[in-house]
């Protein structure tokens, strides 16, 4: 997994601080715009997460039963319009899960206030992705949370409520909330001290009080309640799209590729299955009519090669003298022009009869000589000459077989 980024504002400048995918902190800083660029001298590949000023984000709760998203989006400001101290239409809501009482948690800002963050935001040399309160960091499964941030105080309910609120206003704000839950405390060593008039006043109105030590700074025990499940403001209007990291789009590009290449290769053995399959036909055609020619007595001849195998497979020498003639004189035709059109073999005179058609005569006669500077005897016997077409036959043998 990526890093993760945590940006927060400090007056004009800006703190951050980088965990890696265990939850241990890598890197932290503070600086101008300027300076967080030069940090970073490349672009920022993982999460970056903005996380904004507690006191301007309202987190409260909404009893909605409807379970339609568009219902719930309709209904939330009229269901808490009497907790804003604004008008509803400066209010931008942003919608969380449901709490363990089956309430909307509502996250509320003026749309002002996101808007002049991004504008601040678009500064730095990253993409923010997921931006969330201070107050909506905290994890309160098992009472209520509070983190002394310097001097100020993050608070969280049980029921997904929370706010920010100063040092000194701590006890007031946690007697309006629910009571009789008990209060963890956690701040670094100096913070806690600061905190301790608030704190004792807490303890002595009977408070179930607990306080851990850390040796780590506000900011960063908010991060470290970062799970990923939080409000996220950027949704509806401000809905960023997803980015996409460097290794993503390498390994994306990889992949177009290989699919495009496995895409190819399957066209290319497509077109091969076709071209083999119309010449395998053509041959096969090419087979019968010649097997007809040669053997024009056989009919219906379903295993053309078991046929083909039983003529050759005959022991008279007829048969032999045959194939030896056919082999030697049909393998010139298409080089001299001529297509062979009927084969007829006289197996008492031992003469091969080739019926061929050519364009001119002078091509059955070049063939001729060519066949008896072979060592066969060879002799043209009836040419037909019809519409620029020539037909003719020539009669084979071999030398030395008397007529």
């Amino acid at each position: 997994m990526a890093d993760t980024l945590f940006l927060k504002f400090r007056g004009d400048d800006f703190e951050w601080l980088i965990f890696d995918s265990s939850g241990r902190k890598k890197t932290e800083g503070f600086g101008s715009a300027s300076q967080f660029n030069e940090r970073f001298e490349e672009k920022f590949d993982g999460r970056a997460v903005f996380v904004a000023p507690g006191e301007e984000v309202l987190l409260t709760i909404a009893n909605i039963p409807s379970k339609q998203y568009r219902q719930i989006v309709q209904a939330v400001p009229y269901a808490i319009e009497e907790q804003l101290a604004m008008d509803v239409e400066e209010c931008f809501f942003s919608l969380g899960s449901r709490n363990i009482n089956d309430q909307v948690q509502v996250a509320v800002v003026e749309r002002s206030r996101i808007r002049g963050w991004l504008d601040r935001l678009e500064a730095l040399d990253v993409e923010i992705s997921f931006m969330t309160s201070e107050a909506n960091l905290l994890s309160c499964d098992s009472g209520i949370s509070v983190v002394i941030d310097d001097d100020r105080a993050h608070i969280r309910w049980p029921d997904g409520t929370g706010m920010t609120t100063s040092r000194a206003g701590l006890t007031l704000a946690l007697s309006a909330g629910p009571r009789d839950l008990p209060i963890n405390v956690s701040g670094s060593e100096l913070d806690i001290d600061a905190a301790r008039m608030q704190l004792s006043e807490l303890e002595a109105s009977g408070e179930a009080l607990s306080q851990r030590l850390v040796n780590e700074s506000g900011f960063h025990l908010l991060c470290c309640e970062f799970s990923g499940t939080e409000n996220n403001l950027l949704q509806g209007e401000f809905k960023v799209e997803a980015a996409v990291s460097n290794a993503q789009v390498v390994w994306r590009s990889v992949a177009v590729l290989a699919v495009m290449a496995v895409a190819v290769h399957v066209s290319a053995l497509a077109a091969q299955v076709w071209y083999f399959d119309r010449k395998a036909s053509e041959y096969k055609a090419e087979a019968d009519a010649l097997y007809a020619s040669v053997f024009p007595k056989d009919r219906n001849v379903r295993d053309l090669r078991r046929r083909w195998k039983a003529h050759l497979g005959r022991s008279d020498s007829s048969t032999n003298e045959f194939i030896s003639l056919f082999a030697v004189s049909s393998r010139g035709l298409s080089e001299a022009g001529l297509t062979l059109s009927n084969v007829n073999f006289n197996e008492s005179r031992g003469d091969l009869i080739l019926q061929v058609i050519g364009e001119r005569s002078e091509k059955l006669v070049d063939f001729t000589q060519q066949l008896t500077s072979e060592g066969l005897e060879a002799e043209i016997g009836t040419i037909n000459q019809d519409a620029g077409t020539v037909r003719g036959s020539i009669k084979i043998r071999s030398r030395g077989v008397g007529s």
